[in-house]
C-alpha cells in the first residue's frame, strides 16, 4: 500500500512538471510572437546643413523597398510617408529672404506704347501726316479730321483737328505726339511747345508741316473748324454770322449818315 502511494505521487509529480513545462514554452512563444508582430522597422534618419541636398537614385530605390510595419490593408488604402516626399517649410527669416531673391531675380516686363508704329523721321518733316494719325489712333483720339493747307497760305502742309474724352485725356494726347516728336527729331528740328495748356477745351501743337488741334466736344462744335478746311471760309456759315454787336454799329453808322449838317438847312 505504501508503495502504491509513493507511485502514484511520483506519477502526480511527473505529470504536473509536464504541464507547467507546457504553460511555460506556450507563455514563451505568445510572447515571442508579439514581439515580432509589434517591431518597429529601421528608420533612416538624414541630416545635412544643405537643406536643397536631395537622396540619389539608389538610395530612393533602397528606401521604397524596404518593409514598412504596416498592416496589408492600410499600406494599400493610404500612402506611406517618406521624408524626400515632405515639402521643405523655412522659418520666416528664411521665407522672407527666398521671396525678397525671387522678386529681385524676376524680369519686370516694360510695354513700349510706341510699339508697331514708325519712329523713323519722316521725309517732309518729322512727322508724316500717315504716321501721326496713326498715333493719334494708338492714344483713341476721337474724330480725326484731315485737311490739306494750300501753298499759298505758307502755313503748313496739313491741318489735324481731333477731339478728346476730357481734359485730362487732351493733356494726355498733346504729350504722346510731343514725346513721339522728340524721338523721331533730328537735332535740328525744334521741339515744339503745348499752346493753350492752360486751356479747358483746346490744345494746339506746331510739329513743322502738320499743325494739330486738339478740343474737347463742346469746343470743336463751336469753332468748327473741320468746315472752316473743308468748303472754305466763303461757304462755312459761321464765317459769315453777324455778330450781333457789329449789326447795331452798323445801324447807328447808318443813322449817322442820314443826318444833315445844320447850316446845310
Amino acid at each position: 500500500m505504501y508503495l502504491y502511494a509513493v507511485k502514484m505521487c511520483s506519477r502526480v509529480a511527473r505529470t504536473l512538471l509536464q504541464t507547467g513545462k507546457v504553460f511555460y514554452q506556450s507563455s514563451y512563444y505568445r510572447t515571442t510572437n508579439l514581439l515580432q508582430y509589434s517591431r518597429v522597422s529601421h528608420v533612416r534618419l538624414y541630416s545635412s546643413n544643405n537643406i536643397h541636398k536631395k537622396l540619389t537614385d539608389e538610395e530612393i530605390s533602397e528606401d521604397n523597398n524596404e518593409e514598412h510595419n504596416l498592416p496589408t490593408g492600410i499600406a494599400e488604402k493610404y500612402k506611406v510617408f517618406r521624408d524626400e516626399d515632405a515639402e521643405i517649410i523655412f522659418d520666416v527669416d528664411e521665407e522672407k529672404k527666398r521671396i525678397t531673391l525671387e522678386e529681385l531675380n524676376t524680369e519686370i516686363e516694360t510695354v513700349d506704347p510706341y510699339n508697331g508704329l514708325n519712329m523713323n523721321h519722316g521725309v517732309n518733316g518729322v512727322f508724316d501726316i500717315e504716321d501721326l494719325v496713326e498715333l493719334l489712333k494708338r492714344d483713341n483720339a476721337k474724330n480725326i479730321f484731315v485737311a490739306t493747307v494750300p501753298a499759298e497760305l505758307a502755313y503748313v502742309d496739313y491741318l489735324v483737328v481731333v477731339n478728346a474724352r476730357s481734359q485730362k485725356h487732351m493733356n494726355a494726347l498733346a504729350n504722346f505726339v510731343r514725346k513721339a516728336y522728340k524721338l523721331k527729331r533730328h537735332k535740328t528740328d525744334q521741339i515744339p511747345k503745348v499752346e493753350g495748356a492752360n486751356s479747358k477745351d483746346w490744345l494746339a501743337l506746331d510739329l513743322g508741316n502738320i499743325a494739330l488741334h486738339i478740343f474737347s466736344s463742346e469746343a470743336r462744335e463751336l469753332y468748327d473748324l473741320d468746315t472752316l478746311w473743308a468748303v472754305g471760309p466763303e461757304f462755312d456759315d459761321k464765317t459769315h454770322e453777324v455778330n450781333p454787336r457789329e449789326k447795331i454799329y452798323e445801324q447807328y453808322n447808318e443813322f449817322l449818315n442820314d443826318l444833315l449838317p445844320a447850316d446845310s438847312r
